[in-house]
């Protein structure tokens, strides 16, 4: 039960019908951030989830009392920084307060801070807050929730989700040596889900800690919920990884191989239940990396205020490489290859993205070898795939997590390889990525303006008109897929290639257009934007678009 007490402007949180703490569970309970507690089987076994209690109160008191099966009656009060359960009563802080007389706990969060009583005002959404959080116990076990914020008992009951069109239950299946899932549910409605519902509910001691959001087009992502169970040996390295608030995980081994797992299945959920629809042209992540180096090489040339001159060893300038030179771009190829981070530390896994490509009118026979080596020569991982590629197809590999661990792997640099074969006497296709373990990687030499380019639709939403986004803080650039400009250069363009080329020099375009952007706003911002700079401004527009058409890598 929540009970909100106005004239003490007090929240108190009563449980019935439950153990109580004995002294064991007591003496554990006093110990804010005790990490000794890992392995016990109970949701809050670790204390740290009742570090926000102090924290919602504006002098960090808070009063607990339990009585245990054999019917002993505790008491203590406390602040973030210490317990004390020794000559103090509850009637001390609480004149003439009437102490626990039942088996289970109540804890007193005392002088509540403004923000949260605002919120505890708005009682119904934080009902259905609980309701989105507990409903596992609440459903299969009958447990009871009762709201009190406005002197009237609410009892805090499920709603009813919309009907399910499609749904889909994954047997049990084993996540390397961590454990199993017991279960993973997936449901598509008809109707939108309310939001506290969306994704997929990881759930542990009948709580849901996080829902992770499914991998599809808002219309559908909207109406898919669903939820993952684990058996004892899963549930409890979760638990080690488990956010101290409880509304997460560390990104370490056990959850990484879990999500891991939930995402490939939502992604085969998804594909079952999307419309076919007409493959959409996807810009090569190759091309995307040369339309970015354009942009940034023409930002360097015509605005170098908007980014620092890359330099080189001993602070001198250093020329812009050219990585894939007059090289025609491979019709069969690797064209995305890159890890989940530049930094990993032990217990945490690599995370691989790997897509190949074949522009070709024939299906291929390939062979894809991949290593993982320490600077050293030390070879980490080293997998080999068969993989039979339709023409004009793209497809994802699937390329299994790699942890690390201390003592047994070194610190330091590691190179990623991929090497894409296809039987006849041509070069492999090769591509790289470095990351480091348990040590910073070396600083970058200097910044680019733009980072990357990435696609959105825009349809329905409040950027339709827009032909792309603002430069984010972490430079990458998002154009809008369906914007009437966009979809008329790939419909006027005639052939395959043709087409690729045009929403090439589109999206230089539009990088262009954001230096500019940007540019205009840096000359205002310092006072010198005046009728005739903006003139520079064009003209320096007008020279980049042409530039950038008449460049040797477009």
């Amino acid at each position: 039960m929540f009970r909100y007490i106005p004239q003490l402007n007090s929240l108190t949180i009563e449980d019935f019908g439950t153990l109580g703490m004995n002294a064991k569970r007591w003496k554990e309970y006093q110990s804010l951030w005790d990490t000794t507690k890992a392995e016990e089987p109970t949701l809050g076994a670790r204390g740290q989830g009742k570090f926000l209690f102090h924290y919602f109160a504006k002098n960090k008191l808070v009063l607990t009392e339990s009585i245990d099966e054999e019917k002993n009656y505790r008491f203590s009060f406390g602040t973030s920084e210490e317990y004390d359960d020794e000559n103090k009563k509850l009637e001390d802080f609480i004149p003439n307060a009437k102490p626990l007389d039942h088996q289970g706990t109540r804890i007193w969060i005392m002088d509540l801070k403004q923000e949260l009583r605002d919120e505890l005002l708005d009682y119904k959404a934080f009902m259905n807050y609980i309701a989105a959080t507990w409903w596992e116990i609440i459903r299969n076990w009958n447990a009871t929730f009762i709201v009190n914020f406005n002197g009237t008992d609410h009892k805090v009951v499920l709603p009813e989700l919309p009907v399910a069109e499609k749904e889909k239950v994954f047997p049990s299946e084993k996540i390397i040596d961590l454990g199993k899932v017991k279960k993973l549910v997936l449901r598509y409605c008809k109707n939108e889900v309310p939001e506290l519902y969306r994704g997929i509910a990881v759930q542990r001691g009948g709580m849901t800690i996080l829902r992770l959001p499914v991998s599809a087009e808002e219309t559908i992502k909207n109406k898919i919920y669903g939820y993952c169970t684990f058996d004892e040996d899963l549930e409890s390295e979760l638990k080690k990884v488990e956010l101290p608030n409880h509304f997460g995980f560390n990104p370490k081994r056990a959850w990484n191989h879990t999500r891991e797992y939930i995402r490939k299945k939502s992604d085969e959920f998804v594909q079952e239940i999307s419309p076919v629809r007409k493959r959409e042209i996807t810009l090569p992540q190759d091309l995307i990396e040369r339309a970015v180096l354009i942009v940034n090489n023409l930002v360097r040339e015509y605005a170098p205020e908007l980014a620092a001159e890359v330099t080189g060893p001993g602070g001198g300038k250093k020329p812009v490489e050219k990585p894939y030179g007059k090289r025609p771009l491979p019709d069969i190829r690797i064209d995305t290859f890159r890890g989940n981070a530049r930094k990993l530390e032990y217990d945490e896994s690599l995370i691989t993205e790997c897509e190949l490509v074949n522009d070709t009118d024939n299906a291929a026979k390939l062979q894809l070898r991949i290593e993982v080596r320490h600077e050293e020569g030390d070879l980490k991982f080293n997998p080999r795939y068969t993989i039979v590629l339709d023409s004009n197809k793209r497809e994802r590999i699937d390329i299994p997590l790699v942890d690390f661990q201390e003592n047994i792997d070194k610190p330091g640099e590691y190179k990623a390889t991929a090497v894409l074969e296809n039987g006849k006497e041509t070069e492999p296709h090769t591509r790289s990525f470095t990351f480091y373990l348990h040590e910073e990687p070396p600083p970058p030499r200097g910044r680019v303006f733009l980072s990357t380019m990435r696609f959105l639709y825009g349809k329905g939403k409040p950027f339709e008109r827009s032909k792309q986004l603002p430069l984010t803080d972490k430079a990458v650039l998002y154009i809008i897929f369906d914007h009437p400009d966009f979809a008329h250069v790939r419909e006027v363009a005639g052939s395959k290639k043709a087409q690729k080329k045009e929403v090439f020099l589109y999206s230089i375009k539009c990088g262009i257009d954001e230096a500019v952007q940007k540019l205009l706003e840096f000359k205002y911002n310092e006072g010198q934007l005046d009728t005739e700079e903006i003139r520079v401004i064009k003209a320096k527009c007008d020279a980049m678009y042409y530039d950038a058409v008449l460049s040797p890598t477009a």
